[in-house]
């Protein structure tokens, strides 16, 4: 009788190993990229407030440009806003809102206090009611709140054998949303 070739038991359990690990891998993976989907909901959500402050800040220094120097320190105060927000939609680090309402705000009283704005009437109606109102819109919300929560509760859960599984296939903590 001839005898089956075959793999060594050893090699078949090292491949059957393998395989195994594999599959734990992809599969906490594909687990934890689903379980990110709130995360990544509320910071879409919290991008939109962003966003909002982005084009309020925008707004602000349009108006603004026509009648100040970009080297007055209103001004200037609130370009540092608007850049510290546009980075802030990368690294979730800016400026804080209370910061850029008081730059606001003092930038539309220096604004609405100059006669050439009081004697155009459309910019005038910007600084003394559309502005205002754009910059009170920003301050509420629980968008940072919602996701600095799902956040966080996403990164406590990832501190499981899968978690720690799916870190190792590149699947990444969430970062938290701060204001500075």
């Amino acid at each position: 009788m001839q005898e089956k070739k075959g793999l060594h038991p050893a090699i078949a359990c090292a491949i059957m190993v393998v395989m195994l690990c594999c599959a734990l891998l992809m599969g906490a993976n594909k687990g934890w990229t689903k379980e990110k989907t709130p995360v990544d909901t509320a910071r879409s959500e919290l991008m939109e407030t962003v966003q909002a402050r982005i084009e309020t800040a925008y707004n602000l220094l349009t108006v603004a440009g026509r009648y100040m120097s970009r080297d007055d320190a209103l001004y200037a105060a609130m370009q540092q806003d608007l850049t510290s927000m546009e980075k802030g939609k990368e690294n979730l680090r800016m400026i804080s809102m209370e910061q850029f309402s008081s730059d606001a705000k003092a930038l539309l009283s220096a604004l609405s206090a100059r006669p050439e704005v009081q004697s155009d009437s459309r910019d005038f109606m910007y600084v003394s009611q559309m502005l205002p109102q754009a910059v009170e819109q920003c301050l509420y919300g629980t968008a940072a709140q919602n996701y600095n929560a799902a956040a966080q509760h996403y990164n406590d859960r990832m501190n499981s054998f899968s978690g720690l599984l799916a870190r190792l296939t590149g699947v990444k903590q969430a970062a938290l949303f701060t204001e500075e």
